[in-house]
């Protein structure tokens, strides 16, 4: 994975500079840790959607036949081609004439099965459309993986604010041109940003997505962060703001922003750009 800034000894210098809170050292530790995982974000190496017309289908290199039924994917497969790892709760198995039927029964996202050298399934629903995500442990890009760049910690890229409740839902763009999403809103927060009041709208209980001056340069294309909320006040503290999984993966289906989610100013202030591979 290409790296732009810092070096990792630049990384250890800042990591003991005494206004770096230990809160920050011991979140990146964590947060590098968990996109190690065999199985996370970074070893996704491919995104095959179910054509819900076509009837029963090969995708690629997965086993098995693929359709959709009353909204339902359903996989018809030889015993020893998949590994089922998705519970009772998620899905339905029977068989038939010595195949496998397997039908996912979950309206979310399910691990579903693994095949080969412990290549693992993923069933998501995204914009309508069902599809096969598929995480291999052997990904280059897991394998090249030693840490997400960041930037220097920047004591004034911490802000307050006030948080205004406005229950909603918001429609937006995501990684996918195709692709829109519905994400429901608790209200909008309100920071002072150089200079300028900056209102922007949250996503799920408290998440900032946002864009800034470096978006797309020195760091992804947009990113996210949480807000902590206390009654009317809102601390948010850029430091501690993430890429999202498309910004590892050509494969991502990320949303976007909402529309005026953008901080004036060049936030150089947690997780820097990273090059998005296909594996």
């Amino acid at each position: 994975m290409t790296q732009h800034t810092p070096t990792a000894a630049a990384e250890r210098a800042d990591a003991e500079r005494a206004d770096v809170p230990a809160s920050w050292t011991n979140f990146r530790r964590r947060r590098d840790e968990s996109l190690a995982a065999r199985h996370g974000i970074l070893s996704q190496v491919a995104l095959h959607w179910i054509d819900p017309s076509a009837g029963p289908q090969h995708l690629g290199e997965v086993p098995g036949s693929w359709e959709i039924v009353e909204d339902r994917p359903v996989v018809r497969f030889g015993g020893t081609e998949l590994t089922l790892l998705a519970d009772s709760s998620e899905i339905g198995v029977r068989a038939d004439d010595g195949v496998v039927v397997t039908t996912v029964t979950s309206a979310g996202d399910v691990r579903l099965a693994s095949f080969g050298e412990d290549v693992q399934i993923d069933v998501i629903r995204r914009g309508g459309r069902i599809g096969l995500r598929l995480l291999d442990p052997a990904a280059p890009r897991l394998a090249a993986f030693d840490g997400v760049p960041t930037f220097p910690y920047d004591p004034a890229s911490v802000h307050t604010g006030t948080f205004r409740p406005q229950p909603a839902t918001v429609r937006v763009g995501s990684a996918l041109p195709w692709l829109e999403q519905e994400l429901s809103s608790p209200g909008v927060v309100t920071l002072e940003i150089a200079g300028t009041e900056v209102d922007l709208v949250l996503t799920g209980e408290s998440s900032i997505l946002f864009t800034d001056e470096t978006s797309g340069s020195e760091s992804a294309h947009w990113r996210q962060v949480s807000a902590q909320l206390d009654g009317d006040r809102v601390h948010v503290d850029l430091n501690f703001s993430l890429n999202f999984p498309s910004a590892f993966s050509a494969w991502g289906t990320c949303p976007r922003p909402p529309a005026g989610n953008h901080l004036p100013l060049a936030v150089r202030a947690g997780e820097a750009r990273v090059e998005p591979t296909e594996r």
